[in-house]
Formats: structure tokens, C-alpha cells, sequence
């Protein structure tokens, strides 16, 4: 019985090591410029979700995340903005969990200085999907500017 509750215990902990680490990879790849390594983060029916863009699978969420620096809403070059995320809260079940999180568009201006562009939130839902932690849909809306 004690055996049991500590690999319950431990599965749970990695289980959130792993749900933390799809975030970072995430960030890395979005700032990198990296789009197809950033879709591949999504199950394969994952949802993107940021304002009216939607988009449903790995090559939707490519399509869309690549023409997002033609649009203005990321910069062209990796190394011009990046992503950073905070106040992450995790809730497990089994192969699935929830997250929320805060997120600051932090872009090169003038000067070279750091410019915070502006602020959000993820809802996420997530899934284990082949043994390895996705998200299932990531919704992004922005929060400050208001959109």
C-alpha cells in the first residue's frame, strides 16, 4: 500500500515536471522562430486559440503561427521579442490537467531597451498523448491592451 502511494506521488510530480517543461519548450520555440517545432507541442487534434485565430492540428498551427510576423503580432527575427510566463497553476487528472498561466510580449525597442507590449493569459488543457505530455488546447487571450 505505501508503495503505492509513493509511486502515485512520484508519478505526480513528474507528471508536472513534464507539463512545465512543455512550457518552457513552448516559449523556446515561439521565440526561436521555430514554428514547426512549436506545433508539434499539440495533440494531434490540439486547438490554438488567440483572439479570432483558430486553428485545429499540428499543420493548422503551423500555417498560422508562421504568418503571425507578416501580421505584426510577432516580431520577424528570433532574438527581436520574447515570451516569458508566470503564476503557472497545474491541476492533474489521470492523462489530463488543466493550467492557467500569465504571459508578457516583451519586444526590442528603441534603444535597444526592453519594451512590455503587452500582457495575457493561457487556458490550458492538456493531454498525454502517447505517453508524452501536449496540449490539447491553448487559448491565449491578450489582457492588456484589451482586444
Amino acid at each position: 500500500m505505501a508503495d503505492d502511494a509513493i509511486e502515485r506521488r512520484l508519478r505526480r510530480l513528474e507528471d508536472l515536471e513534464e507539463i512545465r517543461r512543455l512550457f518552457q519548450a513552448y516559449q523556446r520555440a515561439l521565440d526561436a522562430k521555430d514554428f514547426r517545432a512549436y506545433a508539434s507541442l499539440f495533440a494531434r487534434d490540439g486547438q490554438f486559440v488567440a483572439g479570432d485565430l483558430v486553428a485545429t492540428g499540428p499543420d493548422e498551427i503551423h500555417e498560422l503561427v508562421a504568418g503571425m510576423p507578416a501580421q505584426g503580432l510577432l516580431t520577424e527575427a528570433g532574438g527581436d521579442d520574447f515570451h516569458l510566463v508566470s503564476n503557472v497553476d497545474i491541476e492533474l487528472d489521470g492523462d489530463r490537467a488543466r493550467a492557467t498561466s500569465t504571459w508578457s510580449y516583451v519586444v526590442r525597442g528603441e534603444g535597444d531597451t526592453p519594451h512590455l507590449a503587452k500582457l495575457g493569459h493561457y487556458e490550458d488543457e492538456l493531454v498525454r498523448e502517447d505517453g508524452v505530455w501536449r496540449f490539447a488546447r491553448r487559448a491565449a487571450p491578450t489582457d492588456i491592451p484589451r482586444v
